[in-house]
Parts: structure tokens; sequence; C-alpha cells
């Protein structure tokens, strides 16, 4: 079995297992230490990695997989596989040195990364001095190092920079209550005037055009492959794994409910039935449609080909789909499972929170995201601060 699938096989298995203390995470508003244990046994974290630094060196169809797995579980704990496992990515893009040190131990990191240039930066002989703070630190509670981006002068104009960290240079803001999502830990992070050397630093251009440092030093096809299409496209695994997590009780739910008053049970009635069957009908054409969209980047950059603008607004457009596909099925099947639903030690009403929560993300943007793609279809430009 290929390493990729192996892991698919784990976190399958363990998946109900994450499911049983998701409550205990939303209270905690983090997740159990065992949980980020498990994952890391289960090999998640290392899929994207370097094979010469002890990684699995996978493409991403896999790690989709495995996150639709868990996130079916726990909308909290897949959130916060595709974060670690991505940034490992991330973190294989920046100069050799700073992925030595990072590796040094064991291959993968517990990295947050936040993407909003809430921050700046001060070009210093040897790096940069970084100051800042960032909210959406999801996985900030284990971290051991962090990502933030900074804006940086350069020759009169303003780069953004994206800056890796050592976890005891940032400061945790305790901010992170929520209706949903809690079990991410998502607070703030603040940095007061750290230095940061050169080698753990990149031009987000760099990122987002997929000429990274480590695209020159890693063979594989997956260090070549632009910043947001994988962030969008990874992203909306685990959220499309709550739906079908909650599609799997409904159905459950279905073959022992007695409708008050009546007395029928809600398996034969039709409309039950029909909604089971529509709701089936949506979450498997999501998924292939990011099925294929993943098999679509990766045999592009595999091939020698990358993406235009057309291309990752197209990833864009997909993501967001199947985000807004994945909310409008649980809150549907939500609102048809009857007043018991709503109880706090219901799954139904915690994934209800969780994918109204996780798809309201900017990156899976409805409206945004439309445009986005309308513009570009249309051979027009992208607004210059579009994420793209």
């Amino acid at each position: 079995m290929r390493y990729g699938e192996e892991v698919v096989r784990r976190v399958r298995e363990l998946a109900p297992v994450w499911d049983q203390r998701a409550r205990a995470a939303e209270e905690a508003r983090r997740l159990p230490d065992e949980t980020i244990a498990d994952l890391a046994g289960a090999g998640l974290f290392q899929m994207l990695v370097p094979e010469r630094f002890g990684g699995g060196q996978q493409g991403f169809g896999d790690m989709v997989a495995a996150c639709r797995e868990i996130g079916a579980g726990d909308a909290s704990t897949g959130w916060l596989s595709v974060i670690y496992t991505l940034h490992n990515w991330m973190i294989a893009l920046l100069p050799e040195e700073a992925q030595r040190e990072v590796w040094a131990d064991h291959p993968y990191a517990l990295a947050p990364c936040t993407l909003a240039p809430t921050g700046t930066a001060e070009a210093v002989d040897g790096g940069h001095r970084v100051t800042g703070r960032w909210s959406w630190g999801s996985g900030v509670m284990h971290a051991d190092h962090v990502m933030v981006m900074g804006l940086v002068t350069v020759d009169e104009s303003i780069e953004p920079r994206l800056f890796l960290l050592p976890r005891e240079d940032a400061e945790v803001h305790d901010v992170w209550h929520t209706s949903g999502m809690r079990g991410t830990g998502s607070n703030d992070i603040e940095i007061k005037d750290r230095f940061v050397p050169a080698h753990r630093s990149v031009p987000l251009a760099d990122l987002t055009e997929g000429r990274s440092p480590g695209a020159e030093i890693h063979d594989g096809a997956i260090y070549r492959i632009p910043l947001v299409p994988v962030f969008a496209l990874t992203g909306a695994a685990p959220v499309l794994g709550v739906a079908e997590g909650v599609l799997a009780r409904y159905a459950e739910r279905m073959q022992g409910r007695v409708m008050a008053y009546t007395g029928v049970r809600q398996r034969d009635l039709m409309s039950g039935q029909i909604r089971l069957a529509k709701a089936t009908a949506d979450l498997d054409a999501a998924r292939l449609l990011l099925e294929d969209a993943i098999r679509h980047l990766m045999e592009t950059y595999e091939s020698g080909g990358r993406y235009g603008m057309a291309e990752r607004a197209r990833s864009r457009l997909v993501a967001a789909h199947v985000a807004g596909v994945a909310r409008t099925v649980v809150n549907e099947l939500c609102a048809f499972g009857g007043a018991s639903v709503q109880f706090t030690d219901s799954p139904f009403q915690r994934a209800q929170r969780d994918v109204n929560t996780i798809a309201s993300h900017v990156v899976f943007d409805a409206d945004a995201t439309y445009a986005l793609y309308g513009r570009t279809a249309l051979g027009m430009e992208p607004d210059a601060m579009t994420l793209i």
C-alpha cells in the first residue's frame, strides 16, 4: 500500500475517536493533545514534507482524501489537519537552511500561518525585524513555530513577505470565543520587534507564482505549484467531510426516528427519502468536482505545465462552490432532523455551527470568488489585492 493510501486508511479508522472527543475539544477551545499525537502518528503531518527530510513527499490527492475523512468525524480536527499538513509544505518552499532547522528532530512542524498582511517588517543586516498582530491563528495552541505575513518597504514599494519564527517569539492572545470551530483554538498571534534571519522569510509573490527557493532544491512537482490553488482546494476538503459525516448520521437517524404525533417512521416518508437522495447526489458531485480539480492541478505540474490566471481562478471557484454545497446540505438536513438535533450533546448542531463558521472563510467567499472567475473568464484582470 502506498504511503498516502496508508495514511487515509489510518485516519479513517481513527475518525470515530475524534468524533467522540469533539465536544471536549469544543469546551476546551483546543484539540486534545491525544488527537495531535494521533494525527502525527498516522503520518499525516509529514505527507508533503520532502523525502530528503524524512517526509512522504506525496501529492495533494491523498491529503485531501485524508482530511475529508477527518472532517467527517470533527470539523475542528479536520481543519487543523489541513493547517498543519499544508504548512509543512509551505516550509518546504523556504530556503533550505530553514528547512534543516525546523525538521532537525522530526519530519514535521506544528505551525499556524496567517496570510493577512497585518504586520510590518524592517530590513536589517542579515534579515528583518518583525512586528504585528494577526488574527485567525488556527493551530497556535499546539504550535512549535508560527508563520506570519508582514509588509516590507523595498525600493519605495511595499512587498508582502512570509516570516517563519519559533513559537517562543510569539505572544498568544486568548480571543477565540466563537459559536463554531471552537476546537481549532484560532487565537491571535502577536510578534513584538523580533529578528528573523533572511533564510526564514520569502516574498509572497514567490509563493503565489510557484518560484520559491524550495522549488529550486526539491524535484517534486508539488513544490512548484502556486500557493493559492493549493490553499483553496485542500481547505475545502474538511468542509466537504463535515457534510458527508452529517449525511451518514442523518441516514442512520432516519432508520429509527418516529415522527411526533403521527407515529410514522421517517424512513417511510417520501420527503425524507427525497432529501437523503438529493443530499447524496449533491455531495457526490461536489466530491467529484474537488477530486477532478486536484487531479488536474497535479497532472499539469507533473507534466511540466503551469497554471495561468484562469486556472487559478477556477481553483478558487471549485473550492468556494464545494464549501457552499456542503453548508447548504448540512443546514437542510439539520432543518429536517427535528428539534432534538439542537441539543448541545448532538453532533448535528455542532456540525451545523462549525460548517457555517468555516464556510465563512475569505477563501470560500462565494460572491467574491464567482466575480473573480467571471472576470478572468471574460479576459479581464483580477483586482490587484485579490488572493489568486
